[in-house]
């Protein structure tokens, strides 16, 4: 499918609401992303059968995309925006990254605050899109006050699904945004709903370009390097740990927020999670800019690993650590 300008939003959407990552999003998978605490169920069933051109009772991305991008509208040019501004953004924090660290004091001041003003300003954007979201939702409620709501039913789990929390990073930190994510409360079916807000996707996509599709790059190897200074290298750990058979499921849970936690500093480039099914290891691995960084952060008791998972792990292996060149990191 050729990717017009400004579309990739669909394919983001469809990797959020993908929650088992199994390349279609089920009725149920469904009813959880879209759901917005407005449209019933016999609304939704009708808006799911109506993007479900290939008649699977599974919608497929390019049937995600076709469907929205007939409606969009004049939203298609804020949305060619948005991209744009995602690719220069993440352009100029990798550059800032890179040169930051031994940039004099004076400048380091003028970056921040420069990076401080454009957040404002994207807040600022955000003001007018969440007042427009909550003022059309209170609209459409106040249309059909016999709306059906949705039932628990239509969003629950599958049998047999289960999903690794190192798919996390693969779907490049899902809602990170808690302020502009729509979603559904399982057990209240309570809604948080700024489904409009697209500095969410400013946020998310840059953390996608610069820490997630970066990686261990070969082509950058050289055998001999007479020049190189302590700081030219990154940080990789590795933690293995088995679970107690019944802390699994809470183990994912709260693993799954250490990942989107620790995704949104920039000294961590990437964190990953490999599950081994003929020996039950959870396997962590994150990839920091130095070790500095990684105590720092460590410090901080709410972020210590041994102290968020300690009460579910059967055995923890002491944590392994290597050092390895900078320029091994691919970063284009």
């Amino acid at each position: 499918m050729d990717q017009e300008k400004g579309m990739s939003i669909f394919k983001d959407v469809f990797r959020r609401a993908d929650k088992n990552d199994d390349g279609a999003i089920s009725w149920e998978e469904f009813v959880a992303f879209f759901s917005d605490g407005v449209m019933g169920k016999e609304e939704l069933e009708s808006l799911f059968k109506e993007i479900d051109t290939h008649n699977t009772n599974n919608i497929d991305t390019g049937e995600l995309h076709d469907y929205f991008c007939k409606h969009l509208g004049q939203f298609k040019e804020l949305y060619g925006l948005v991209e744009e501004f995602n690719t220069k953004l993440s352009d100029v924090l990798m550059s800032t990254s890179q040169t930051y660290p031994t940039a004099g004091r004076m400048d380091k001041f003028i970056t921040r605050f420069l990076i401080r003003e454009i957040w404002n300003q994207m807040t600022a954007i955000q003001i007018p899109l969440e007042s427009a979201s909550e003022s059309l939702d209170e609209q459409a409620k106040q249309e059909r006050e016999d709306i059906k709501p949705v039932h628990l039913s239509d969003v629950k789990k599958k049998d047999g699904d289960e999903v690794v929390p190192g798919r996390v990073g693969r779907r490049a930190k899902r809602q990170t945004s808690n302020q502009s994510q729509c979603s559904v409360n399982l057990d209240g079916l309570t809604n948080s709903v700024n489904p409009l807000a697209l500095t969410s996707q400013v946020d998310r996509l840059t953390q996608l370009l610069n820490r997630l599709e970066h990686s261990v790059d070969l082509g950058n190897f050289v055998d001999e390097d007479l020049n190189a200074v302590e700081s030219d290298k990154l940080l990789l750990l590795q933690r293995d740990m088995k679970v107690k058979e019944d802390s699994k499921d809470v183990f994912r849970t709260s693993l799954r927020d250490y990942i989107e936690d620790t995704q949104k500093l920039l000294p961590c480039l990437s964190i990953s999670v490999q599950f081994c099914t003929d020996s039950g290891v959870f396997s962590v691995y994150e990839v920091w800019q130095s070790a500095e960084d990684h105590d720092c952060f460590s410090e901080n008791p709410e972020n210590s690993f041994s102290d968020r998972f300690k009460d579910f792990l059967d055995v923890e292996e002491p944590i392994q650590k290597v050092n390895f060149p900078s320029r091994w990191w691919k970063r284009d």
